[in-house]
C-alpha cells in the first residue's frame, strides 16, 4: 500500500480489507505494534490475544467473501469503562482496584465484535471519567497528539481515546461524553469526535458517572469513519430521522460560548464560518437566554453530574480510597453531597426551559459555535495550582456541557488541521468547530457535519 497502514481511516482500511489488498492480523500487528511502543500512557491494557484472534476470524471471513459489516476487520479501541469479557473494567480509578474480570462484553462492544471488529485494547481516561483535563495520577497522563516536547492536556475525561486517534495508532477510538469527554479530547488533538443523542446507544456494561448525562461516542479522523461505526451501535428499534428536506441552515449562539475567546479559536471559527457562507450557507446570529441561565443555576445549586456521581459511589468513598483518589475528581464529587431535592427540580427545569427555547428558536437548523474555547493548556502550570486547574477545567467543559444539559447531539471537527500540518504552523494547536442540533436528529446532523467538513478541508488546502 503507498499509504501507511497507521495513518488510514477506517473505511479506507476497510476498503483495502474487502479488495484483499491488506490483511486484519497486519493491521492489528500494526496497532498492538504501535501501543507497545507508545510514548505516553494512551493504553491501561493492550488486548493482544484476543485482538489476533479476531483479526484472523476476519481474514477467514474477508477470504471467503463473507464479511459481517463494512468494518469486519478493522481495529478499535475501548476507554476503560466498557466492559471486556475477561477483562477488569478500572475506569482507571482507585474505585475499582480490587474489581473482577468482565463476564461477558459490554452490549456496544458485543455489536462491533458481530460486526466482526477487532479489540486493540483499553484506553487510558481521566480516573472516573470526571475532568476535561484528562490528568490521571494513577496511571500517568497521556501527551496530546500535537506535541510529543510540551505536554499539553490531551483533553478529557476520553483522553487515551484522543491522544490514540490524533497518533494515529488505532483507527477509531470509543469515549463517552457526559459534559464534553469525547468532544473536548476530539478539539485538543485535532480529530473527529461524536457525542449522541441520550439514549441512541446501549450504555449496559459502561460504568457510570451520571446516568442522567452519560452518552457513548466514537473518535476517529473523520466524520464518515464516525458515521460507519454508528450505523453499527445504534439499536435494532432505530427509526431513521427523515433525509435533509431543504439546505441546512446554520445559527451562531452568541451567549456565553463565544466569550473569551483565545485569539486563535476566534480567528480561526470566523474563518470556519466565512467558508460555509461563502459556499452558499446563511450563518444567522442567535442569542440563547437558556445558556446564561443554566450558568447562573449551577452556580447556585451544583450540578446534576455531581448529584449523579455522589449518589453512585457515595458507599464505596472511604476514608482510605477519598485520601488515595484524585483530589480534583474528589472534590467535583463531594459537590453533591451538599445538594437538596429542590436543586436537582431547579437544575431539571433548566433542562425542560432550554429545550424548548433552543428548538423554538432554531426549528430544522444547526448551531455552529467553537468546541472549546481554549486550545489544550500545558499540563504542567496545572498541576501545580488546585484552583487554576478547576478554572481551566471549567472554561475547557464550557461550551460542550451546554449541548449535555440540553441533550444535543454535536460533532467536533478540526478547523485547523491542514495549516496544522504545514511547517509554518508547527506552533499551533488544534481548533474544532462543534457542530450541534436537537435531539433525535443525530442521522441528520451527521449528513450536515460531513458537508461542513468538506467545506473546511476544501478551505484548508
Amino acid at each position: 500500500m503507498a499509504k501507511d497502514i497507521l495513518s488510514m481511516t477506517a473505511l479506507e482500511l476497510s476498503d483495502a480489507l474487502q479488495k484483499r489488498a491488506l490483511k486484519s492480523v497486519d493491521i492489528a500487528a500494526a496497532c498492538l505494534d504501535a501501543g507497545r511502543n507508545q510514548t505516553s500512557p494512551v493504553y491501561i491494557k493492550l488486548t493482544e490475544q484476543r485482538a489476533m484472534e479476531e483479526a484472523k476470524a476476519a481474514d477467514a471471513r474477508l477470504d471467503a467473501g463473507q464479511p459481517l459489516s463494512e468494518l469486519d476487520g478493522v481495529p478499535i479501541a475501548w476507554k476503560d469503562l466498557y466492559d471486556m469479557k475477561g477483562e477488569v473494567t478500572t475506569a482507571a480509578s482507585i474505585l475499582f482496584e480490587d474489581a473482577l474480570p468482565a463476564t461477558a462484553d459490554a452490549p456496544v462492544v458485543a455489536k462491533a465484535k458481530a460486526a466482526g471488529m477487532v479489540s486493540i485494547g483499553k484506553l487510558n481516561m481521566t480516573e472516573m471519567a470526571y475532568s476535561g483535563i484528562g490528568f490521571n495520577p494513577h496511571y500517568g497522563t497521556p501527551k496530546n497528539a500535537c506535541s510529543d516536547d510540551i505536554h499539553y492536556s490531551p483533553g478529557g475525561s476520553s483522553s487515551g481515546s484522543g491522544a490514540v486517534i490524533g497518533r494515529n495508532m488505532v483507527p477509531i477510538a470509543i469515549g463517552s461524553d457526559t459534559g464534553g469527554s469525547v468532544r473536548v479530547p476530539a478539539s485538543y488533538n485535532g480529530v473527529v469526535g461524536l457525542k449522541t443523542s441520550e439514549g441512541r446507544y446501549d450504555k449496559n456494561g459502561v460504568i457510570p458517572l451520571s446516568r442522567t448525562f452519560d452518552t457513548v461516542g466514537p473518535l476517529a479522523k473523520t466524520v464518515d469513519d464516525c458515521a460507519a461505526i454508528d450505523r453499527i451501535f445504534r439499536s435494532e428499534h432505530h427509526v431513521q430521522s427523515p433525509p435533509l428536506a431543504e439546505k441546512p441552515r446554520f445559527f451562531a449562539p452568541q451567549t456565553i460560548v463565544m466569550d473569551d475567546l483565545d485569539e486563535q479559536v476566534a480567528a480561526d471559527y470566523s474563518r470556519a464560518c466565512d467558508q460555509i457562507s461563502d459556499a452558499g450557507y446563511s450563518i444567522e446570529p442567535i442569542d440563547l437566554d437558556c445558556f446564561a441561565n443554566a450558568f447562573s443555576v449551577m452556580a447556585e445549586c451544583g450540578t446534576l453530574v455531581a448529584m449523579d456521581a455522589w449518589l453512585e459511589y457515595q458507599d464505596k468513598l472511604t476514608d482510605d480510597i477519598r485520601a488515595r483518589m484524585d483530589e480534583r475528581v474528589l472534590d467535583r464529587m463531594m459537590r453533591g453531597a451538599d445538594m437538596s431535592a429542590q436543586d436537582v427540580v431547579r437544575l431539571h427545569h433548566v433542562r425542560v426551559e432550554g429545550v424548548a427555547e433552543i428548538i423554538q428558536k432554531t426549528g430544522s437548523g444547526f448551531m455552529l459555535m467553537p468546541t472549546t474555547p481554549i486550545p489544550a493548556p500545558e499540563l504542567e502550570p496545572l498541576m501545580a495550582d488546585k484552583s487554576l486547574f478547576h478554572k481551566v477545567n471549567l472554561m475547557t467543559l464550557r461550551n460542550t456541557t451546554l449541548g449535555n444539559i440540553f441533550n444535543l447531539p454535536g460533532v467536533a471537527m478540526p478547523m485547523n488541521s491542514a495549516r496544522m500540518n504545514s511547517a509554518r504552523m508547527k506552533d499551533q494547536r488544534p481548533t474544532s468547530l462543534l457542530v450541534s442540533t436537537h435531539a433525535g436528529r443525530d442521522d441528520q446532523l451527521i449528513e450536515v457535519a460531513r458537508i461542513c467538513e468538506d467545506i473546511l478541508n476544501r478551505g484548508e488546502s
